[in-house]
């Protein structure tokens, strides 16, 4: 069951409610069209006066026993006041559903200003990524280069294919140790034609024969093409090296450098794909901030 009505301490206007089904819409404009899949729920902080209108909102799903969640509001609203209370409400939820933790959906660098409000409310940086951002003439160079010159070494049996190729279902369990995207969201970015989803054919899967072991999943934004998957399962790490420089040839290979994408930008964890950090760098690209993710458990918000 959730939480009732919450009034905001300090605004007397301010409450916090789910949504009735004919104000969704209203709801999902605040969070300026980041998709979500159908399982995702949603919570507003409303003001009612002068007339009722939505000033921020929660969105949430659960994922294992975490509660993910992202925060909208609109310009000008008193972010952490309303974010204290919104994520008070999914802590009360997530406890009733017998969750462990609380993890904000997307990586924020340390100055972002709800990575503020976050720490203010308990939160504390679960990890963190290093991002960088290669054009892709450099890129193709330098990726072509490594791929000739190991390619002698690579097995026999590997081999990349376009993700349009393959179900969602044979990379799902492959990425989910890595909690990178939740299972809806992989398969409604995986249709064709879907706003923000993936790039169809530039997005691969590497297979030993018919085993899948490595997956590069990339969007498409005109310009930009974003990195947001790359995983390889492979214990050798002479043979995981190899893997990544096949999946980023697979890619690389396939972006005219003449065409609209002009940038690369990919993202490394503290420890893995230090070899992607690596090339990042010596393709003519440039380190970009860190972002954090950032989780507490449940029932770990700040007392008063």
């Amino acid at each position: 069951m959730e939480p009732a009505l919450s009034p905001i301490s300090g605004a007397a206007d301010l409450i916090v409610r789910v949504p009735a089904q004919a104000e969704l819409e209203r709801v999902l404009y605040l969070f300026q069209q980041v998709p979500f899949s159908p399982e995702t729920r949603l919570v507003a902080a409303v003001r009612r006066r002068p007339v009722e209108r939505f000033v921020a909102a929660l969105a949430w799903w659960p994922a294992g026993t975490v509660a993910c969640f992202r925060l909208a509001s609109q310009p000008g609203t008193n972010r952490a006041g309303v974010a204290g209370v919104l994520v008070e409400w999914l802590d009360q939820v997530a406890a009733q559903a017998g969750l462990q933790s609380l993890e904000y959906a997307d990586l924020l660098p340390a100055d972002h200003e709800w990575a503020g409000v976050l720490c203010a409310q308990g939160f504390k940086r679960l990890r963190s990524e290093r991002y960088f951002e290669v054009p892709v003439p450099g890129l193709r160079a330098r990726i072509t280069q490594l791929y000739e010159r190991y390619k002698a070494e690579i097995p026999a049996g590997w081999r990349t294919d376009p993700i349009r190729l393959h179900s969602p279902e044979v990379i799902l369990d492959l990425i989910a140790p890595h909690r990178l995207l939740p299972p809806p969201e992989v398969r409604r970015s995986w249709q064709p034609n879907t706003p923000h989803g993936f790039d169809l054919e530039l997005s691969c899967i590497l297979f030993d024969r018919e085993r899948a072991f490595g997956t590069l999943l990339l969007r498409n934004t005109g310009e930009l093409l974003y990195v947001e998957v790359q995983v390889v399962h492979e214990p050798n790490p002479r043979l995981r090296s190899l893997a990544d420089i096949c999946l980023i040839y697979h890619d690389a290979s396939r972006t005219d450098p003449q065409g609209p994408i002009r940038r690369i930008q990919f993202r490394s964890g503290e420890t893995e794909h230090r070899q992607t950090a690596n090339l990042a760098l010596r393709s003519g690209g440039r380190e970009l901030p860190p972002r954090h993710v950032f989780s507490r458990s449940v029932g770990g918000g700040q007392k008063h």
